[in-house]
């Protein structure tokens, strides 16, 4: 049996496997010649193999069944069933088997069918018993590499799933601090991008769009206004109307926000969803004009769940618009600032 070393003292190292002692090897040989079974019997458990022996192949099938061997060495003609017979049900039984026929001389033809067939090795008739042994060993190792190809898919599919999960556990940890770095700014922001990223997420789902999707989607609603950061304070909460150049700095923070996720490669599309939230279907908007189907969708999405979310949350001077107003107000929009289809979407949604 392969063993691992102390990998799991270290995640991050791969496994380390050690090759199999032929002491114990569990071998099963099947051959209706009585005396030529006992000469193999007593070769292989003289050089250390757990040897079982079968005349019958249906015997051999029984015991495979309770205890199955690494290797079996099989003959092929054999009454009632072929040595080729034998090992399709013992391998049904047991598929990582390693498996050697023994053909006659002369029946080449049996001997490449079963290396078509997957069998590993063939022996022909007569051969030495060194050539067996080294063909068993030879068997062995096979087993023993894909025992160590199995553990070594399991190993790094465990390893992905935890470096999966720690990048998982940054990217909230993360999320949720430039989150309240945004809403420590003003009172506007406080609980603005979780209503956009429920909004959006609902549009999205409304489209029939992929789950995996919807969650970036939703993750760029989180994160469409985190570009406010870099805009001053005294901007984000002058009281006034703004000056052009006061305008312009907030107009760059879709260009911000991309800026500062473009790190966490991780968040896939949510980045450029984030970029392109404030464009508009007729290319009014910024911050590349983009026209159209040019617009990743879910830019789209989330500049328009940002939008119903402007109309219907109450502000510090106004109150927010009941749906049925705001849902009128975007009709007005459709086909200048959004699809029909979005708008529609996001009617199904809400309302």
């Amino acid at each position: 049996m392969s063993k691992r070393s102390d990998s799991e003292a270290d995640p991050l190292r791969s496994p380390v496997f050690e090759l199999p002692d032929t002491v114990a090897e569990p071998v099963v040989v099947v051959d209706d010649d009585a005396a030529v079974l006992k000469s193999l019997q007593a070769s292989l458990t003289r050089a250390g193999y757990d040897t079982r022996c079968f005349s019958s192949p249906v015997e051999a099938l029984a015991s495979i069944r309770q205890r199955p061997p690494k290797v079996m060495v099989t003959d092929h003609d054999m009454p009632g069933m072929t040595g080729i017979q034998l090992a399709e049900q013992a391998l049904e039984i047991y598929p990582e088997m390693k498996v050697l026929l023994v053909t006659g001389a002369g029946d080449e033809d049996t001997a490449t069918r079963a290396l078509r067939m997957g069998f590993l090795d063939y022996l022909t008739k007569p051969f030495d018993l060194a050539d067996l042994h080294r063909a068993v060993q030879k068997a062995l190792l096979a087993h023993a590499s894909d025992e160590y190809a199995v553990e070594m898919d399991r190993w790094l599919r465990d390893e992905v799933h935890r470096q999966t999960s720690l990048v998982h556990e940054v990217t909230i940890g993360t999320i949720e601090s430039l989150l309240a770095a945004l809403e420590a700014r003003s009172p506007y922001f406080r609980g603005h991008s979780q209503s956009v990223a429920v909004s959006a997420a609902g549009i999205a789902r409304e489209l029939g769009l992929d789950e995996d999707v919807v969650k970036e989607i939703r993750t760029a609603g989180l994160l469409h206004d985190v570009g406010m950061i870099a805009v001053p304070d005294e901007v984000v909460n002058k009281p006034s109307d703004l000056s052009r150049e006061e305008y312009a700095l907030i107009k760059q923070h879709c260009a911000k926000g991309a800026e500062i996720l473009t790190p966490m490669a991780h968040l896939g599309e949510t980045i450029t969803y984030v970029l392109e939230h404030h464009e508009r279907f007729d290319g009014s908007g910024y911050p590349a004009g983009k026209k159209g189907s040019a617009i990743s969708l879910g830019g789209q999405i989330v500049g328009l769940a940002e939008t119903w979310t402007a109309l219907t949350e109450k502000r510090a001077y106004r109150d927010g618009l009941a749906p049925m107003e705001a849902m009128a107000t975007l009709s007005g929009a459709v086909g200048a600032w959004y699809s029909r289809e979005l708008v529609e979407a996001l009617r199904s949604s809400e309302m």
